[in-house]
């Protein structure tokens, strides 16, 4: 009877820790709450099954399934994908439960007596934390699961946990083939190695777990320093754009420009992505210190005097030559940002944007008249997302152009103030609509 009941408590072990690593570990999404919870029921109903009906291993092997068969529900995408996710898992819990459980008995000589009092006492110690995170953790796993939901494990963190899935199932194995009952006592099974396996086997255990263990606390303290770098830099870029609104809103044409101009860039880039174009430039993280820069692309008016940032009539050549000084401006304010706070690539990318934004394809734009892919690329996508603002919005000197006719002028000037695989995806990306949308 002893012997039955520790069966069904390793099956509940394997089952429970397999779903607790799959959430917590490889960071796999749950189905709803609701979904969820019936999966859990069902699923450990039909464990209970393949116990009474096929015995220990049988219910195991059903556990597992039933992991991977969550992690395939649970997510939006590649959910065949889900059914490979779960082949490390027999080793991981293996690393974790093996040395715990059954070396432990051989090493100390344990009667087979002893060894199921010992064992019980594990699981019992097992049952204990669970009950505690369940009832003290609420807290935390409400935190987890909101700020890890956008997290996903990085490629060497998947091969890592693959390698000691592999090695910790080769290692149980073979620690499960050394050790045997004989005679109600726990021994070596015979082999060459005689007594002198002992030795072996108990510093195989020890590392084994150490290692099981090593790993999965360094991709928990992975999943919580990836956590805490995302709300940085998001309150780093709403630093950003809280900063660009503050020079904007000395400029009363202008309400709203700089992020509507960084929607702009943002949907640009995509499309642009999408069809391969500029592929040794166009990277995910350029995509991404593009998008935080964009608001900063008109950081330079904060030199420009009020009479002339608003004035309510078309500006003389003089006060025109003034407004321009507003790219060189910004250049050098975010270059000396760069200076203080050090090399950072969205900094770089603001410094292209702001000095560069005016600059046309022909070479006739300002301050320095280069042409062509001289422009750094983020520039030369700004200066259409500008200009389709500028025209669309009403300032004070004019009213918003109709859409049709911003599409046509942005049109009529590719290949001379735009770059025309620019132009393109712009036009790929907005329909002409009540609502600006892309498609």
């Amino acid at each position: 009877m002893e012997t039955v009941i520790l069966e069904l408590l390793e099956t509940a072990t394997i089952a429970v820790s397999g779903f607790l690593i799959k959430k917590y570990v490889f960071l796999e999404p749950d189905m709803e709450a609701e979904k969820q919870r019936a999966f859990y029921l069902a699923g450990f109903f039909v464990i209970g099954i393949a116990f009474l009906a096929w015995g220990k291993d049988a219910a195991n092997m059903a556990a597992l399934i039933l992991i991977g068969l969550n992690i395939c529900l649970g997510r939006k995408d590649h959910r065949l994908g889900g059914l490979i996710q779960m082949l490390p898992f027999p080793g991981i819990i293996n690393g974790l439960f093996v040395p715990v459980l059954l070396v432990p008995s051989y090493l100390f000589a344990m009667t087979l007596r002893e060894t199921q009092i010992y064992q019980f006492m594990v699981y019992g110690v097992i049952a204990a934390a669970l009950a505690l995170f369940y009832v003290k953790g609420k807290e935390w796993r409400g935190w987890f699961s909101e700020n890890m939901k956008h997290r996903s494990l990085r490629k060497s963190e998947r091969y890592l946990l693959w390698a000691i899935g592999i090695l910790m199932l080769l290692f149980s194995n073979h620690t499960a083939m050394q050790i045997t009952v004989d005679s109600g006592n726990v021994r070596a099974a015979d082999s060459i190695y005689g007594r002198e396996l002992a030795p072996f086997i108990g510093i195989t255990s020890i590392s084994a777990f150490v290692m099981t263990i090593t790993i999965i606390v360094l991709i928990m303290q992975g999943n919580k320093r990836s956590f805490y770098h995302e709300r940085i830099s998001r309150m780093q870029s709403g630093m950003i754009t809280f900063m660009a609104e503050v020079v904007e809103n000395r400029d009363d044409n202008t309400g709203g420009h700089i992020r509507r101009t960084a929607d702009y860039v943002e949907r640009i880039a995509k499309e642009l992505k999408r069809r391969g174009a500029y592929p040794d430039i166009l990277s995910d993280q350029y995509m991404r210190d593009m998008i935080v820069a964009a608001p900063l692309h008109d950081i330079g008016k904060i030199h420009v005097p009020d009479v002339v940032l608003n004035k309510p009539g078309r500006l003389t050549e003089e006060e025109f030559a003034v407004m321009k000084t507003h790219t060189t401006a910004g250049e050098k304010l975010l270059k000396h940002a760069r200076e203080e706070l050090g090399e950072s690539g969205y900094l770089n990318t603001a410094v292209e944007m702001a000095a560069y934004h005016h600059e046309w394809w022909n070479g006739k734009g300002y301050p320095y008249g280069i042409s062509g892919e001289e422009i750094p690329l983020s520039a030369r996508i700004m200066a259409v997302a500008d200009v389709f603002d500028a025209l669309t919005s009403k300032r004070c000197y004019k009213e918003a152009m109709p859409l049709d006719k911003a599409y046509a002028i942005i049109r009529e000037e590719s290949g001379t103030h735009f770059d025309p695989v620019i132009t393109e995806a712009f036009f790929d990306c907005f329909i002409p609509n009540d609502v600006v949308q892309c498609i």
